[in-house]
């Protein structure tokens, strides 16, 4: 038995997630896992006690949209996020991220990005796919990682930062770059369609690729065209 993960909590609000009004009540964690969630009598306590009467517990916090995606690589602790009750961190946003992406590309969005996400010092850039950053999370990250494939980063693939709609065979490498992506665990798109390079991409481009997140279940995450006066002509832009 792991005694830092087993541990009572007395008289705390419990917020199970379902939407119910908060109840006090009693916890027992065994081995990181809720054992007893009710009154738990003297004596079936287990590992330190703490006293949650002036405490609410609840369950660990989505971050729908973080741009945390070297931090929780680099920072095993990650204590920014984890010591606000954050558990699940969805990166890749904005359309802009590290992976798909070869060695040319990584060194261009490491440059561009770095206002983001920062360069951290000794960083290992041993991945250039999907899968090779998933590797890397599942080797210690300190919370769970969700990550969406970034449109930008993969339209950066195929024209660099050119100007001007794809094509049909560049839409096609941009389709297979999304579909490969999916299945090597990506949960979505981003687009970010204020930035270099996807505020050249067509509406067609977007729906194109979409089309292929879609046959997976997953979901796009768009960082709209346009804020201000354009604002509703760009949330109408992402309806479509």
């Amino acid at each position: 038995m792991n005694s830092e993960n087993t541990f009572t909590i007395r008289g705390a609000t419990i917020i199970d997630g379902t939407g119910s009004i908060g109840v006090r009540s009693d916890l027992l964690i065994i081995n990181g896992k809720i054992a007893i969630n009710g009154k738990i009598l003297k004596g079936e306590e287990q590992g330190k006690i703490f006293d949650g009467s002036d405490l609410t517990v609840t369950p660990g916090f989505i971050d729908l949209h973080a741009h945390s995606d070297l931090a929780v690589l680099a920072d095993k602790e990650h204590l920014a996020k984890v010591t606000q009750g954050v558990t699940l961190e969805v990166v890749g946003q904005d359309g802009l991220s590290y992976v798909p992406a070869d060695e040319n590309t990584q060194a261009q969005l490491r440059e561009q990005l770095y206002g983001w996400n920062g360069d951290p010092n000794g960083f290992n850039w041993n991945f250039n796919s999907v899968a090779e950053y998933l590797s890397r999370v599942d080797e210690g990250a300190a919370v769970n990682v969700a990550y969406l494939i970034p449109h930008g980063t993969v339209r950066m693939m195929v024209k660099n930062n050119d100007e001007g709609f794809a094509d049909k065979s560049e839409l096609s490498k941009m389709a297979e770059l999304v579909d490969v992506g999916m299945r090597e665990g990506a949960v979505g798109l981003s687009a970010g369609l204020t930035y270099t390079p996807a505020m050249y991409a067509s509406d067609d481009e977007l729906i194109h690729l979409c089309k292929v997140v879609a046959k997976y279940g997953g979901y796009y995450a768009p960082h709209h065209r346009n804020y201000g006066l354009q604002f509703l002509d760009a949330v109408d832009d992402c309806i479509e």
